[in-house]
């Protein structure tokens, strides 16, 4: 359920998300995913013929830009290896930010990148002092993640955008 009438977006206006969001977390999950793989999996494969996946899931709901206060958004913090390279030759972006149709259980999704050896720290905050998500996103295109911070508080740069009216 909304918190506005308004209807979400359903198509992408590259202003949605210009700038990026402020998201206060409303809860969050650890899944760890373990199953036989249908397809063939490579030799060099860790586990050849099983899938594997430990995804966090953010639940949340966008404090600021103003015009999306109050939606939905359900986040993966997806975990990557030490072979992942960024920048030139490599990934281009830390994340994605998507709206999704009406009938989807949130307004919007997003996928941001974390590295493995994160993962243990990110659970702990999580659990004990993390409240907010910032995602910064690029301006050239506006759906792709530039960058993303957690807070324990809205940092004091960002209290009128996130508390305003």
């Amino acid at each position: 359920m909304h918190m506005s009438d308004e209807a979400p977006p359903t198509t992408l206006d590259p202003s949605v998300f210009e700038g990026g969001l402020m998201i206060d977390i409303l809860s969050w999950d650890w899944n760890l995913r373990v199953a036989i793989s249908a397809a063939a999996v490579g030799r060099r494969a860790p586990f050849r013929g099983l899938e594997y996946g430990r995804d966090f899931l953010i639940r949340g709901r966008i404090r600021a830009p103003r015009r999306l206060r109050g939606r939905t958004i359900g986040v993966v913090l997806s975990p990557f290896g030490p072979k992942v390279r960024f920048g030139r030759g490599g990934l281009g972006q830390v994340g994605r930010l998507e709206p999704l149709p009406p009938d989807s259980e949130f307004d919007f999704e997003g996928v941001l990148m974390l590295p493995e050896d994160a993962i243990a720290t990110t659970a702990t905050s999580l659990a004990s002092t993390w409240k907010h998500l910032k995602v910064h996103t690029f301006d050239e295109n506006p759906q792709q993640v530039a960058a993303y911070f957690f807070s324990a508080a809205i940092p004091p740069n960002l209290q009128a955008s996130a508390n305003g009216d």
